[in-house]
């Protein structure tokens, strides 16, 4: 038997950082983009699992049922095999977009895995779970420093608002949009990867450290990320492309106060490239570190910012917005 599962990646996280346990409490508006995490697990006569991560080559194999040994090669997949209790499986997991690249991709692949064991044993679970048992593999059964959205965009897809109180409590609505709205910001949004791997273990500590010693700029700084998801669901609702690069941007600025991590020269030059090309937003992705930045032009420049990226060797990802969330079948034949 074969079972495959799509989960989306997600992009342009407004209030990013508010999702945490430190946070308490916030708010975070993200995107899933049709960039997926992909699984492909296949049932086996030997016991044991095998995990096979084709973006890193290599293949991790699972002992049934003692403990896996986490030694961080491949730990949340491993974890994820042992939460769900499979045996006698073969596993394979891919992503579209490169490792580190600040989209949440290490959850996706792991909501995923999950889907694809879950569906494998026939057991069903609701995108939500789905999403919360994957947070739980990183903060529970890992002790990774982890916020909630990405999981949810991963599981449920579309464009997500998110209100976090407490935390890891979450409500989780989607943003309806008329499709003009949809295709207008689809024709103006860039996602552009640095080519770093962004570290958000590093940059969360570091972040933490300052958030919870009351550095007053830390404290602005996360206070105005708690503002952004309203302004920037505001701005989409009016189809104001203006006001949501505002939002963009004040919340792009927010995110570097958090810590001078968060930023990176090979960032600093995308955004000061794409300003002399014609852009008018921009946030970085995720926890920072690198990664990627999601790039908004005017209504006619987005080919000459495409042009000065792709001049300077940055890579272009190109994707559309993604309405389903996880997705999980069997294959026939």
């Amino acid at each position: 038997m074969i079972v495959k599962a799509w989960a989306p990646n997600r992009i342009l996280d407004f209030g990013g950082w508010t999702d945490t346990w430190f946070a308490a409490k916030g708010a975070v508006l993200n995107f899933a983009i049709d960039l997926y995490a992909q699984a492909v697990v296949s049932t086996r006569a030997r016991p044991g699992v095998s995990i096979t991560a084709y973006d890193f080559g290599e293949v991790v194999e699972v002992p049934v049922p003692t403990e896996p040994e986490y030694d961080g090669k491949h730990d949340l997949l491993k974890a994820a095999v042992k939460v769900m209790g499979i045996d006698r499986v073969d596993a394979y997991v891919f992503s579209d977009v490169p490792a580190g690249c600040g989209t949440g991709s290490s959850a996706a692949v792991s909501v995923a895995l999950l889907g694809a064991l879950a569906a494998l044993a026939e057991r069903y679970y609701r995108p939500d779970e789905v999403a919360r048992l994957a947070h739980e593999l990183e903060t529970k059964e890992l002790g990774i420093e982890s916020g909630v959205q990405d999981q949810l965009a991963a599981a449920i897809g579309g464009i997500g608002y998110h209100v976090i109180d407490p935390y890891p409590k979450c409500s989780s609505s989607p943003i309806r949009l008329p499709a003009e709205t949809i295709w207008e910001l689809e024709s103006r949004l860039l996602l552009v990867y640095s080519g770093e791997r962004h570290l958000s273990g590093d940059v969360h500590l570091k972040v933490i450290g300052e958030y919870q010693a009351g550095k007053q700029q830390t404290v602005a700084a996360m206070e105005t990320l708690r503002q952004t998801p309203a302004r920037a669901a505001e701005a989409l609702s009016r189809g104001d492309f203006g006001a949501l690069a505002e939002v963009m941007n004040e919340n792009n600025a927010a995110q570097k106060s958090l810590h001078p991590a968060i930023t990176t020269p090979l960032i600093d030059h995308i955004e000061e490239a794409g300003r002399k090309a014609g852009a008018i937003g921009f946030k970085i992705n995720g926890a920072g570190g690198g990664g990627s930045v999601t790039v908004l032009c005017d209504a006619a420049g987005r080919r000459a910012v495409e042009h000065e990226m792709r001049r300077l060797g940055f890579r272009l990802l190109p994707f559309h917005f993604d309405f389903v969330g996880l997705r999980c079948w069997r294959s026939q034949g």
